[in-house]
């Protein structure tokens, strides 16, 4: 591969701090990877292992390809390198997780709380959140649920930014944080913030932590810096502070986050705060055509304070009249029937792609909008009256699926709200067209009025009776709704979005689950009715699997670091983009009443600026890698909306930029062929285990997000493996845990917190049981132990990796080395998977240490038995050719159904197959619909 001289200079720096200002396109991915296998390379002086390598990046999709990227290059260049799986690349608050999980035992059984589980968690604490005991700077006191959001914002603010704390005094919200630190420690949860907080505090005050991060990390690596926050700094500084060189990538024109608190002014002052900093400008862009990049480059040289530099087209694509063009519409549904059309032309049209060509995909056009709620329904309406398939990515626009709404309409029925009978039920079922039959919806529905009776009775049976999330799969069950039977070739699209919903009940779910029946039901419904449409923010990440052969709608925050052949940027207006108050979520009319402005440094930063307005419209250009579309059209009864935006005007100044129609008819033409959906395919054992089992249940459970309902002993085998890692690692360092350890290792690390009363009983005794026991049994071994809780990883090359944690590897007295696995009978699976998982580990075990296991041994623990095996190599090599089909059938779609009689009996989605639901049938004696 040829590199550019400036490519070249970053790759061979080895010492000191380095800065990389990386255009859009420049290919800083390859970069980082070829620099890291150089610092590997046998020779290079003070050369790192793996272990002593850091790399944050902003996405968990942007690790994975990261990560198989310095796997690749360190294979070409150095051949096997035992180690790499404890480099760690990943988010900077993944890394801040991992880090107090293994280093403060305590935290093992924290929970991560997401944004909307958050909210959902203060209002239903709403006093000792410290929500309704705080008031604003005039005295007026917040409410529940009308100041959650801003009180939230008021909370990260406070813990993620610089503050001036003699400006925060008698600040009513400084009292309520107190509050709510309080009440997650209680209930055992992190949210982001608390992470990053708690990470610090270890960082900066525990010398022993210090220690040994310190000794471990020497280079740190900061992928799109210009998005870090403040108390991510401190994070990296600190890093720093005990020995690291840092390198920080990014690009200053592409800060889109400062309404979330990132800091533009650290990467544009890092050479002045970090000693010894070597700054190399990758300025190439090697993803778009010259029109894209000239036109964009133009426009972003309009903010004043940037770092210099120019993006240089390399002629990625090749550029021809009409790719990009400018264009004014009557009204908003006169745009969005343009883009429809567009799409429609388009599609087949001839690419570049590699070192050939392919024709356009739906997959390969994206539609990108400053917000998605505000603009997005013209066009999903236009969309789906072309027959287009398309995706709106996150949670933005659910309910305007017609089944997203239908399943609400469930719910709303369950808690019996006005208007909402059998036959509005019926009738949202039959508008979804999911190719139910009449027979099959009106049974679910005569079960849901049974059940929805059942609420009432007297003597309310376990909470797990009443679960919403059982509530919802049953229906989608009884009603037979599969999706083979849904017209149109729309049973993946329905699909997406009927498992966007089961997410969005585990997230209600995950907090309300001890509410009484009749209460969770309808506040549930409440919350689909008022809150679930504004509950998810506009940048809600999708599952990275999740990738449907259909248009993409979403906003430009979520397209950061994605790219297509095709991107229509409409709604182009005054006041929506720019928009009319910049600053994402306008943080600056929702907090500033909480918190005095003078107390947060930096605080316009918050507020938003034209500048940053230029920087999001810059970043949807640079996506496209030859067709853009600049559209706008007034909203009729708006009168914020009838004029263009400022930005439309000012790109009409590149001479790339056409003002007419393109007629694409004489473009060269194939068969739309679309990319492969998944290029680097990461894997965890559980997603295996699933697949392994029946792929139809990993495409439902992992593909979809269909999540299963909650058990109300889940957190029982955690429970003991925490309370187990602890004991091992004491004992790795000399301290051998009694019997008299069993009570606090129970207290400390048992969490159940679904379990009922009486059943929490049973748990904590067996736990003690189990837990006494293990002590007994094994205490002659522990000085045995060479790894607790050890991350492994597999690579098996073609972007195919696999990653698990293994529970305990032994060295007996003859030198052979044993991998062990734990299992508790509550938490037990078909000893062939078991078998499966640990020559896995086998072979994460090899990459590790580059040593070659003896035996792996399945450990029962409620039994008290072992169960070894000899490593088995024909086995090994099963398993990689398993692991090689499974993300080959992953990449295609390919997700059969494996029926099987046991399988399917304890598969949670077995009627949501028809395979399974006839095997089910069939087992109890009946028909299958």
């Amino acid at each position: 591969m040829k590199f550019t001289p400036a490519q070249l200079d970053a790759i061979n720096h080895t010492t000191g701090n380095l800065q990389l200002v990386a255009c859009a396109g420049s290919g800083k991915t390859e970069v980082i990877a070829r620099r890291v296998a150089n610092l590997l390379k046998p020779g290079t002086p003070d050369a790192p292992k793996p272990a002593n390598i850091v790399a944050f990046t902003f996405t968990e999709k942007a690790a994975a390809e990261l990560k198989e990227r310095i796997v690749t290059r360190c294979r070409e260049l150095i051949g096997d390198l035992p180690g790499l799986a404890e480099m760690y690349v990943g988010t900077i608050h993944a890394f801040c997780l991992d880090l107090l999980k293994t280093e403060v035992p305590i935290f093992l059984k924290y929970e991560v709380l997401n944004e909307v589980q958050q909210a959902l968690f203060i209002d239903r604490h709403s006093r000792q959140s410290g929500l309704t005991a705080t008031t604003d700077l005039y005295g007026r006191r917040l409410r529940r649920y009308t100041d959650t959001s801003r009180y939230l914002t008021a909370l990260w603010i406070l813990r993620e930014s610089r503050l001036v704390d003699r400006k925060l005094r008698g600040c009513s919200v400084v009292n309520g944080l107190c509050s709510y630190r309080e009440l997650l420690n209680q209930k055992s949860y992190f949210d982001y913030s608390a992470i990053m907080e708690e990470a610090f505090r270890a960082l900066q005050d525990d010398n022993g932590v210090r220690r040994r991060v310190g000794s471990r990390i020497r280079h740190v690596i900061v992928d799109e810096y210009q998005d870090v926050n403040p108390i991510q700094e401190r994070v990296v500084e600190i890093l720093h502070d005990l020995g690291a060189k840092v390198c920080v990538v990014g690009d200053d024109d592409q800060t889109i986050y400062q309404w979330r608190g990132s800091d533009v002014g650290n990467i544009l002052s890092f050479a002045d705060r970090y000693p010894e900093v070597k700054q190399v400008r990758l300025e190439e862009n090697f993803r778009s055509s010259q029109g894209v990049v000239e036109t964009a480059r133009d426009f972003i040289k309009q903010n004043g304070e940037r770092l210099d530099k120019a993006m240089i087209p390399m002629h990625a694509q090749v550029y021809e009249t009409g790719d990009i063009v400018a264009l004014w519409f009557d009204s908003a549904d006169a745009e969005a029937a343009y883009i429809a059309e567009t799409i429609l032309t388009l599609q087949g049209v001839a690419v570049k792609d590699g070192g050939g060509e392919r024709g356009i995909s739906w997959s390969d056009m994206a539609i990108l909008l400053r917000s998605v709620k505000a603009n997005g329904e013209p066009i999903t309406r236009a969309l789906a009256a072309a027959g287009i398939p398309y995706v709106v990515a996150g949670m933005n626009n659910l309910f305007g699926t017609p089944e997203a709404e239908a399943a609400r309409q469930v719910f709303y029925f369950m808690a019996a709200r006005p208007g909402v009978s059998a036959t509005t039920l019926e009738a949202a079922w039959v508008r979804a067209r999911v190719g139910v039959r009449l027979a099959d919806l009106r049974h679910a529905i005569a079960n849901v009025e049974n059940d929805r009776a059942a609420l009432d009775e007297p003597d309310q049976k376990r909470w797990g009776f009443y679960s919403l999330q059982r509530q919802f799969l049953t229906f989608l069950e009884d009603a037979a709704i599969r999706e083979e039977k849904v017209p149109e070739d729309r049973g993946v699209v329905v699909f997406y979005n009927l498992g966007k919903f089961s997410q969005l009940i585990s997230d209600f779910e995950t907090i309300h689950y001890h509410s009484k029946p009749i209460e969770k039901y309808d506040a549930f419904a409440s919350f689909l009715q008022h809150k679930a449409e504004d509950a998810y923010p506009e940048g809600w990440q999708d599952n990275q699997y999740a990738n449907p052969e259909a248009v993409r709608v979403m906003t430009i925050h979520q397209a950061k670091g994605m790219q297509w052949p095709v991107v229509f940027v409409p709604a182009l207006l005054k006041n929506r983009f720019p928009a009319k108050k910049p600053g994402g979520r306008s943080v600056s009319v929702s907090v500033w009443h909480l918190l005095p402005a003078e107390a947060v440094e930096g605080q316009e930063r918050y507020e938003g600026t034209i500048e940053d307005e230029r920087r999001l419209f810059y970043v949807a250009m640079t996506r496209s890698q030859k067709f853009l579309h600049l559209t706008w059209g007034p909203v009729p009864g708006n009168q914020l909306f009838q004029k263009v935006s400022e930005f439309w005007v000012n790109i009409l100044a590149s001479k790339w930029v056409k003002r007419r129609r393109a007629d694409y008819g004489s473009r060269k033409r194939l068969s739309p062929t679309p990319r492969p959906s998944v290029a680097n395919v990461v894997l965890s054992f559980s997603d295996l285990k699933y697949f392994f089992e029946c792929p139809y249940q990993f495409k439902l459970r992992i593909l979809y997000g269909f999540n299963a309902p909650i058990h109300e002993a889940l957190g029982y085998g955690k429970s003991l493996h925490d309370a187990l890692a602890e004991v091992h690692a004491r004992a790795m360092r000399g301290d051998v845990a009694s019997a008299s350890d069993v009570p606090r290792l129970v207290e400390t690390h048992l969490h159940t917190p679904y379990a009922y009363p009486a059943l929490r009983e049973k748990l904590e005794k067996a736990a003690e049981k189990v837990l006494g026991n293990y002590l007994h049994d094994n205490r002659d071994l522990f000085d045995k132990i060479e790894f607790s809780e050890k991350t492994v990883a597999i690579n098996l090359g073609g972007g195919v990796s696999v990653i698990g944690r293994i529970d305990l590897v032994r060295r007996i007295d003859t030198g052979e080395t044993t991998i062990v696995d734990l299992k508790s009978t509550d938490r037990a699976q078909a000893e062939d998977v078991t078998e499966t998982q640990l020559h896995v580990y086998a072979l994460g075990y090899q990459d590790l240490t580059g040593r070659r296991a003896d035996f792996v041994e399945i450990y029962n623990l409620d039994e008290r038995k072992r169960k070894p095996r000899a490593v088995d190599n024909d086995f090994l090599d099963e398993v990689k050719d398993n692991v090689r089909s499974a993300a080959q059938a992953l990449r295609e779609g390919a997700m059969t159904k494996k029926p099987d009689l046991k399988k399917c009996r304890d598969c949670d989605y077995r009627r949501m197959c028809s395979e399974g639901a006839k095997l089910d049938v069939a087992r109890r004696g009946g028909s299958a619909p």
